[in-house]
Parts: structure tokens; sequence; C-alpha cells
């Protein structure tokens, strides 16, 4: 709950501090994760085939997917703690962090429930295409141990949020490093000896899940106040978790299910599960470079609200143009990196059979790759101002404007499939929707909310009042329903 009386503005320094630290442990933990993956991917095309290869990418991905049940418990949790501690309020603290780690419990095993009534009584053809009939019997089995790995992860995930809330992205970032040096040593020593996709399941996502859960325990060790317990929760505050998570699992979990999860399922459908492998190549390409931006930007959206609460407008527009224009030129970059040498490292790096197991209108040429660096422009782009914009409290904007670019692009890459398209259509389709909707929506979001606040704070200091600031999205976690908050501001 926000308090009548305008906040310190000293706590700049903390918040540049805890930023430097969480990008320096990012970089090491960010490091360790692109290695895992440079290494794991041909590891295991070498010695699974792409057909295989294809087949446990298909698993990942369907698993992944269960995350969208769930997943917007997490930044809720991170935005209620950050206005928590802003006030130094510790009883909201406790209780707030315990209703949001039971319920998220709850709806894990609500998921795993769902997840499993649909592997045990629906065929694996039915399921994920006709194409993989063939490797049934080994999905069903890489199925139910990646769906055991992906709840150790569901459970553990919040309590990463939590550790944003207080500005502790670091830890996260350090047991990350460390879950990338085991499941590294993990692959490289045990993949010759089992070579098999059960294997690289437990090598590359189960050593993730292990680091998850030792940065939960840790958290736990550190401050064991936040024990979630039966006596900490309270249901007037699910209601308002509740849908405050469901906007969040829609504004940072939709688009992201769509462009990989659910457009990996579709392409496996229509083209095979060698298809698959090609695009999860790319999605791990993806992943290694947005990552590196991803090192500012996750520690960077609660220090964003938590200078919101504080009304230091001075930091918010500082920072929001350097991560724009330093997010704008990696991704430029980037692109035309790929283009200029991807034609010749990605056979390298993945093996022939990236280009040669695989039909001539899905592979990764350089037309192919120009249409891959422009999505990757376009998704770096909405990224940062997605961050903006939810830093400030447009959470319903935007959940909305994400329902409308997936469905749009859910329709447009479908129509592509059916009329047997190229990869090029498809990353010109994804590109295509960014741009239509959130790739100028999003900026319009927050610059309209930071000016706002820039002119209120302004008239304010000039005319010594008191001014009332509506906030688009701030929710009385006190109170069972939703109810929009105002922010009080003083010369």
């Amino acid at each position: 709950m926000l308090s009548d009386k305008p906040l310190p503005l000293q706590n700049a320094d903390h918040r540049d501090r805890s930023l430097r630290l969480a990008v320096i442990t990012s970089l090491i933990s960010k490091a360790g994760t692109i290695v895992l993956r440079l290494v794991s991917i041909p590891v295991a095309i070498h010695l699974l085939g792409m057909e295989l290869f294809g087949v446990y990418t298909a698993i990942t991905m369907a698993v992944g997917m269960i995350d969208m049940m769930h997943i917007g418990i997490g930044p809720a949790l991170t935005k209620a703690l950050t206005k928590a501690v802003a006030v130094g309020d510790r009883e909201t603290e406790r209780t707030v962090f315990g209703t949001s780690i039971l319920l998220s419990i709850g709806m894990t095993v609500i998921a795993a429930t769902v997840a499993l009534l649909l592997l045990f009584n629906v065929p694996i053809p039915t399921l994920f295409g006709k194409e993989f009939a063939p490797v049934s019997e080994t999905m069903f089995r890489a199925a139910l141990l990646g769906l055991l790995i992906i709840q150790i992860e569901m459970v553990c995930i919040p309590f990463e949020m939590g550790r944003d809330g207080y500005q502790e992205t670091r830890f996260t970032n350090a047991w990350g490093a460390a879950g990338n040096v085991f499941g590294a040593l993990t692959l490289l020593i045990g993949v010759w000896f089992f070579p098999t996709i059960e294997f690289l399941l437990i090598a590359v996502n189960g050593s993730i899940a292990l680091a998850k859960l030792g940065n939960t325990c840790h958290l736990l060790i550190q401050r064991p106040y936040l024990f979630p317990r039966l006596a900490l929760f309270r249901r007037k505050l699910v209601p308002s978790l509740a849908k405050d998570g469901i906007r969040f699992s829609v504004t940072y979990i939709l688009a992201a299910a769509v462009e990989y999860n659910l457009m990996a399922f579709l392409i496996g459908r229509h083209v095979g599960p060698e298809a698959v492998g090609v695009y999860n190549v790319m999605i791990t390409v993806h992943f290694s470079l947005t990552g590196l931006v991803g090192m500012v930007t996750k520690p960077y959206w609660p220090a964003l609200m938590d200078a919101f609460e504080r009304r230091d407008t001075n930091w918010i527009t500082r920072t929001s143009n350097r991560l724009r224009l330093g997010g704008l030129g990696f991704s430029l970059l980037a692109g035309i990196g790929l283009i200029a040498v991807g034609p010749l490292l990605l056979p390298l790096w993945a093996g022939e059979e990236f280009y040669t197991g695989i039909d001539e209108h899905f592979r990764m040429d350089r037309l192919a790759l120009i249409a891959f660096s422009v999505y990757f422009v376009a998704h770096i782009w909405r990224h940062i101002n997605q961050t903006l914009a939810l830093g400030i409290g447009w959470i319903s904007p935007v959940s909305r404007v994400v329902i409308a670019e997936s469905a749009f692009l859910i329709s447009v890459t479908s129509f592509i499939l059916f009329h047997e398209g190229t990869v090029t259509s498809i990353y010109l389709a994804m590109a295509g929707s960014i741009t239509l909707f959130s790739g100028w929506l999003f900026p319009f979001f927050f610059n309209r909310g930071r000016s706002g606040v820039v002119s209120l704070v302004e008239g304010a200091v000039e005319e010594g009042r008191s001014t009332a600031l509506p906030l688009p999205m701030c929710f009385d976690l006190t109170r069972s329903e939703e109810k929009p908050q105002a922010m009080e501001l003083r010369s």
C-alpha cells in the first residue's frame, strides 16, 4: 500500500549499486549459460541426430508451456515486495511472501495434474503430430522426467522473484552460475556414456532446477521470517495477487510461450521433428543474445518500481534513455553479425546436419538470417519498452496488447505453415506482429506515464502544493479487491 508521505530520494545510490552488482554477477551467470547452450547443442545433435534432438526440443517446449498457469505470481510478488520494502512494512513482507508462495505451490500441483492427465490419456502422436509416432515411447519417458524437473523450477521461481523485490538479483545470478558449471561438467563427462534424451534433460534442465533450489534455500536461511507457512496465508490477498498474477502471466509469458513453445509445436505438427530442431538452434542463439540484455533489464525492473514509488523522476528519465539506446544498439550490431557470419558459423557449431537434415524451405540461409535478425531487433525493442511500461504500472494496457499481438501471430503463422511457407516468412511474420502492436504502443505507454509524473512533480515543486497522481494499476494488497491508489506528491 502506498504511503501518504513522499518517500526519500536518497535510495538512488542503493539502486545504482544493486544494478551494478546484478549486472556483474549476471555477466558471469549468462556467460556460463551461453557456454552450456553452445556446448550442449552440437553434442546433442552429434550423439542423438537431428530427429531425436527435435524430440528433445519438443518435450522441453511443451513442458515449458505449463509455466503459463502460474508464473505471473512471481512478478506480482516482486511488485508487492518492492512496495512493502519501500515503506518499511515488515508485516506485509511476510504475509505477501507467504501467501504468494503457497498460492504458487497450489497452482503448480494443479498444472502437474493436468499435464499428467493429458500425458496418460492422449497418445503422443495425437499430442505432437503423426511424425513423432516412431519415437512415442521415448517421448513419453522424457516427458515424465521433464515434467518432474519443471515442477521443481515452478516452485522455486517465485523465490527468485522475491529476490528481485529485495534488489538482490546478484544472489540468483550467483546460483545460476554455479548451476551452469555443474550442468556443463555433467554434460561433458556423462553424455558420452549415456547418449539419451533423458540424460540430456537431467544435465541441462536438471542443473537449472538444482540451482534454483539452492537459491531458494539460501533466501530462507537469510530471511527465516519469510519461511512459507499456513499462519502467514491471508485469503484476502489472494484476489489481488491472482489478478495481478494473471496480468503478469500475460505480459511476461504469453509472447514467449507463443514465439518459442507454441511456434515449435506448430512447426513440429506441420513440418516434423527435424524442423523443430532447426528452430530450437535459432532459439538458443536468440536466448543467448537476449540474455545479455536481460542482465540489465531483469534487475532494472524492480529498481524502476522503487524509483517510481519514491518519485525519483530524474533517475527514471536518465536510466530509461540509456537502456533504450544501449539495447537498440546491441541488437543492431548482433543482427548485422548474424547476417555476415551466420552461414559460416552455424554449420561449424551445430553440424552439417543443421543444413543437410532439413528440407530446403526450412534452411537458415542468409535470407532467413536477415528475417531472423529483423525479428531479433524488434524483440529487443519490445522487451526494453515492456520493462519500462510495467515498471511504472501500465500492466493492464500492456497485457491487452500482448494478447492481441499473440492472437495475430498465431493466425498468421498457422496460415503460413498450412501453405508450406518458409522459415523466412515465419520470422518476418513475427517481426511484423511486433511492429504492428507492441513496437510502438509500449513506448507510448511509458512516455505518457513518465511525462505525467514529471509534469506533476515539477508543478508541485514550483507552486509548493500537494498533487495526487492516479496510477493506472496499483493495488492495495490489504484489501480483497482491486483498488486504484493515489500517489501523493509534495514539494
